[in-house]
């Protein structure tokens, strides 16, 4: 049945397909009702797989684990199975009996100790989360405009742009959550929590600090920078001060980073300041995050 207006049902299946997250019964249904001529969900899917090709030009590359090829060879192998026995409940067939064969079961899969959630897993969690949220808003917005009866040309473009700008910051996001989880599936990890300092008492930060890699995590939510200021970030040895880099951070504040930890340091404590863009040699300003990292 076609389509004659947008469906949530319609924007679900469009979403999970342009994602490839229909089985194959469920995906092949969706290409025939697609051949049959739906304009409404063909032109929901071309979307769809506009953004996933947006966020695909963004995303990180990490490395799939050693088991995903069994996890994808069972699954193919249930879907076989199940598409088999739908055709033969649609189809008489006629069996030979002469090339009847017997099919030995197929093994129980081996089990083993759980593994914690892993990178790629939180990714694909983020990307479905992502997919809904933008269906939600883009609704949203179109319903805002036609109430204030703004034209469909300049609505549209003005969309495209808050889509981009969305999009840019959700992968942004799902890229600073996905760090986060490397380094708390990692053997040797601390996470260490800085505290605003009366200059700006709001202001808090996370380093998830991977041990094992000489690697820090930073997120931090700080008053919004200044025009020509930049946050700093500090790894502090009794009155030793060395730069860790600037923290890049939106215009509300929020800043992420990932810096390696120098070999030849004890860090004692880490600090935030409040920097001339580019950062400085040493600081300059008043510590606004700080917290001591034993």
């Amino acid at each position: 049945m076609k389509h004659q207006i947008v469906t949530e049902d319609c924007q679900e299946r469009a979403a999970l397909y342009a994602l490839g997250a229909l089985n194959q019964l469920e995906a092949r249904a969706f290409d025939r009702h697609l051949q049959d001529g739906c304009e409404v969900c063909d032109a929901q899917t071309r979307e769809f797989e506009q953004v996933i090709d947006l966020l695909g030009e963004s995303a990180f590359q990490v490395t799939p684990p050693d088991y995903l090829r069994d996890v994808l060879n069972a699954r193919i192998t249930k879907e076989a199975q199940s598409d088999t026995a739908h055709r033969a409940t649609t189809a008489e067939v006629i069996p030979f009996p002469e090339r009847a064969k017997t099919t030995a079961p197929l093994s129980p899969p081996k089990t083993g100790p759980l593994r914690p959630l892993i990178p790629w897993a939180i990714a694909a969690s983020l990307l479905l989360a992502l997919t809904y949220s933008v269906i939600a808003w883009r609704n949203d917005r179109r319903a805002f405009q036609a109430a204030n009866g703004q034209s469909d040309v300049a609505a549209m473009l003005k969309e495209n742009t808050e889509l981009k700008e969305k999009l840019s910051s959700e992968n942004q996001r799902a890229h600073e959550l996905a760090q986060i989880n490397l380094v708390l599936v990692s053997g040797q990890r601390k996470v260490v929590t800085l505290a605003g300092q009366p200059v700006a008492p709001s202001s808090s930060a996370s380093v998830y600090w991977d041990m094992q890699n000489r690697r820090w995590v930073v997120t931090a939510d700080m008053p919004p920078a200044p025009a020509g200021k930049v946050y700093q970030l500090w790894f502090v040895q009794g009155d030793k001060k060395v730069s860790a880099g600037v923290i890049p951070s939106d215009a509300k504040g929020h800043g992420f980073t990932v810096v390696n930890v120098p070999a030849d340091i004890e860090i004692e404590a880490a600090a935030i300041t409040l920097e001339p863009q580019g950062g400085s040699p040493q600081p300059t300003s008043e510590i606004y995050a700080m917290a001591k990292t034993s």
